[in-house]
């Protein structure tokens, strides 16, 4: 995989966190769903900035990352799309 450029990751990051802090925040009743919830809008804002094809090829790499026991960590970001490089 390739890692996305300098700037780019710092301002992932910066979003994870933010992102991070706000599940934190939710209602207790809110934050069991809070993964599932954002997994629906990441799907929707990724196929809305690369469409049905790039999307489905980006989850994939997840889903691959997954099945070998990668889980993807919480605090550092881990390029998935040829747009990130």
């Amino acid at each position: 995989m390739t890692v996305p450029m300098p700037d780019r990751l710092s301002d992932l990051q910066h979003a994870m966190r933010v992102i991070a802090d706000a599940v934190e925040g939710l209602p207790a009743e809110c934050r069991d769903l809070a993964g599932n919830a954002l997994l629906n809008i990441a799907a929707e804002a990724v196929t809305q900035d690369v469409g049905c094809s790039e999307a489905g090829r980006t989850f994939a790499r997840l889903g691959d990352l997954l099945s070998r026991g990668l889980q993807p960590p919480a605090q550092d970001a881990i390029s998935l799309s040829g747009f990130d490089a």
